[in-house]
């Protein structure tokens, strides 16, 4: 029997991980992987660690890919493979102006829960790019997501050319608990705490996770703060034509990048008074979670387009 042609988006997290390696132990005889991580420069270096370990532990190939973004009005983003070593990571920005996410900022503007272009652009275009160099066009494989039964209400429900499957929540239904479960039998895990997620600062992220960020480690935001200076009165002319065309109003400004139209000064000023204490799910493995946590970055999601 011909197999199907699979696409792994592997995010770089624990659940991402789980369901890696149970597809690959389960489904391998039905279809044909290709698994791929798209980078977007501005994970945590835990979470690269993680990837390579995962390839190396669960004797697999993980495609490494970072968005080519071209200045060009109508020119769609690319991509390029890159490697655990020649990635780009979350501190490049301090000695070029080329990483993926300011080029992304600079054609499409500041990313923030009102215009998600960020997910848009560094993982789910890149990601089809690469499978459109292998041959292969949009509704020839099936894509594979990563989201457990205990956040289906994150599942795409919208209609198109993706061929999208949830197996933690049809093939092999699976909570938080069971993931962390699951990894605390392994030899190594994620080494982040809950609320610490792949991306260092994601704007997706409610107020107290950043705060706590910024109590536990400032310099993650300097990358957010540099953005605010330099974009946060940018719109792109081409995004202004189009709200022109539109007959809607342009952007107000200064963009705010996070949730509750929050800047990096108003978390730190948020941090000096901070009193709540973050839990740390990453390692329950006893008790539910909150089904309706909206803060990952997994590609193609309802919540990540």
């Amino acid at each position: 029997m011909m197999k199907k042609k699979g696409l792994i988006s592997f995010s770089g997290g624990e659940t991402s991980g789980f369901m890696l390696w149970w597809l690959l132990e389960n489904k391998s005889d039905e279809y044909d992987f290709t698994i791929v991580f798209a980078n977007t420069g501005r994970e945590n270096e835990e979470t690269l660690e993680f990837v390579k370990k995962c390839a190396e532990h669960f004797g697999c190939e993980i495609i490494w890919i970072e968005a080519v973004i071209h200045p060009q009005y109508r020119k769609g983003t690319t991509h390029k493979v890159v490697s655990y070593e020649t990635a780009t990571r979350n501190q490049d920005w301090k000695h070029r102006n080329d990483t993926p996410y300011e080029l992304m900022v600079k054609k499409y503007g500041l990313a923030n829960i009102a215009s998600r272009s960020s997910t848009r652009e560094l993982k789910e275009r890149p990601i089809h790019s690469y499978m459109k160099s292998l041959g292969f066009k949009k509704n020839e494989y099936e894509t594979f997501i990563g989201i457990r039964v205990d956040e289906f209400d994150r599942m795409n429900t919208k209609k198109g050319e993706y061929n999208l499957k949830y197996p933690l929540v049809t093939w092999k239904p699976f909570t938080k608990k069971h993931v962390n479960y699951w990894w605390s039998l392994m030899s190594f895990r994620l080494n982040l705490k809950g609320w610490e997620g792949n991306c260092v600062t994601c704007y997706k992220k409610n107020p107290d996770k950043l705060t706590q960020i910024m109590i536990d480690d400032p310099w993650k935001f300097e990358f957010d703060e540099y953005l605010e200076k330099e974009y946060g009165n940018y719109i792109p002319e081409n995004k202004k034509k189009k709200l022109l065309k539109e007959g809607k109003p342009l952007l107000e400004l200064p963009i705010k990048i996070f949730r509750e139209n929050l800047t990096v000064n108003d978390i730190r000023k948020r941090s000096k008074s901070f009193k709540k204490k973050i839990k740390d799910d990453s390692k329950t493995t006893d008790v539910q979670l909150s089904l309706y946590d909206d803060e990952s970055c997994e590609v193609f999601s309802q919540c990540g387009n």
